[in-house]
């Protein structure tokens, strides 16, 4: 009798995990169903795309670039991604003025009051510095590198230590910070035949990577199509960015264009590529419009060939 009982609830018992089972199913695919019916999307989950620093140098290939050397570094890695003639010397022209700062941040205050003199501006194409003008340093620099002012930087130069030994100190930054950079004018002027500067693309790329950390927003105005300044004769406003492309590159974080009749047209950008990972972009020996297409040019590569 007993055996017939415990034969009985084992079935019963049985009968009851298939129906737990069987609810399970019904919930897992049923009610799903059900939704679908009523018109309700329901996405499947996707697994987040993880972006892990790697670059396919194969989206860089075909490009068309007119610069005579040219250069792609990832600041985080110290490492080339891509490059043309990237360790050979050219004219530097205004990127020059990108040492100009750091040297003059190094030397001295970013408030210290720096007044406008005849001596060191020509009245011709600098419009926006007057005579006994006053400007911090900041403020100064600010519109040096957006302006790409002459009279800015040298104004820098002899204010802080006499031109001569401001050159000797930029040199000596340079040689203190391992680049091999050399410099004869603060704003990058060549001047009796001597080059205003001289360096690779490499070690312009090495420069802005440190100047990204020294200048902080002071190299922030550069990514402006358009700053004010302020003086001690009120706000000059509208002072037009030399690289009025800058908009196109999103992520920008900092731009200096540079351009002589030797050297032709320069450019370095340096970009935030993706979750806080500084890419710099090194334009030398190109010609005066087509440094900006070069630089756009591999800033789409750059952004397509991440992986």
């Amino acid at each position: 009798m007993m055996d017939h009982v415990k034969k009985d609830f084992a079935v019963l018992w049985a009968i009851y995990i298939l129906a737990v089972v069987f609810l399970v199913l019904i919930s897992a695919f049923a009610v799903p169903l059900s939704i679908k019916k009523m018109g309700i999307f329901v996405p499947t989950p996707k697994k987040e795309k993880i972006i892990t620093g790697y670059y396919e140098k194969t989206s860089f290939d075909n490009l068309e670039i007119k610069a005579k050397s040219y250069l792609v570094y990832d600041v985080l890695t110290k490492k080339v991604i891509v490059g043309r003639n990237e360790y050979e010397k050219y004219p530097l022209a205004s990127i020059t003025k990108i040492m100009t700062a750091l040297t003059a941040i190094d030397i001295a205050s970013s408030s210290s009051k720096i007044m406008v003199t005849k001596g060191s501006i020509d009245g011709s194409y600098d419009l926006g510095l007057k005579e006994k003008q006053e400007l911090t340093l900041k403020e100064l620099l600010k519109y040096t590198l957006v302006f790409s002012s002459n009279d800015g930087a040298q104004l820098i130069a002899d204010k802080l230590l006499g031109r001569e030994n401001f050159i000797e100190r930029m040199n000596l930054y340079s040689y203190n910070h391992g680049l091999d950079l050399k410099f004869t004018q603060p704003a990058g002027l060549d001047v009796n035949g001597k080059l205003g500067g001289l360096g690779s693309a490499y070690d312009v790329a090495r420069m802005m990577a440190l100047a990204r950390i020294e200048l902080g927003d002071i190299l922030d105005s550069t990514t402006k199509t358009r700053v004010s300044v302020n003086s001690s004769t009120g706000s000059i406003v509208g002072i037009p960015n030399t690289n009025q492309y800058i908009d196109q590159f999103i992520g920008v974080e900092a731009s200096k264009t540079g351009y002589t009749d030797g050297a032709g047209g320069n450019l370095v950008l340096s970009i935030d590529a993706y979750l806080g990972h500084p890419v710099i972009i090194v334009i030398l020996g190109s010609t005066k419009e087509a440094r900006f297409s070069d630089a756009y040019n591999l800033y789409l590569a750059l952004i397509k060939s991440i992986r």
